[in-house]
């Protein structure tokens, strides 16, 4: 490969050879994405499916992930509220 990044893309060649480091880089950091954004797939029966759309919309934290992440840590944070959490270095 004669062409590299960063350089100008002259020939017929040298667009060939920068359409292909473009769909590597793009398939490397897409791998890279997955493996370190767990995927949770998730079917809700219907009364959570409804309570989910319910509190979507188009704004900031209104797709459903943000939802899901916005539930969980609700849950969490009333379910441990009363609990110790142990001190870094300390015995549990």
């Amino acid at each position: 490969m004669s062409w590299q990044p960063g350089q100008p893309v002259v020939t017929e060649q040298d667009g060939r050879e920068w359409e292909q480091w473009r769909r590597d880089s793009k398939r490397e950091a897409q791998r890279a994405r997955r493996a370190s954004n767990p995927r949770i797939d998730y079917y809700p029966d219907e009364e959570a499916e409804a309570l989910i759309r319910s509190m979507a919309g188009r704004f900031v934290g209104g797709d459903f992930s943000s939802i899901l992440n916005r539930i969980v840590s609700e849950w969490a944070e009333r379910c441990h509220r009363n609990k110790q959490r142990p001190k870094k270095g300390g015995p549990e």
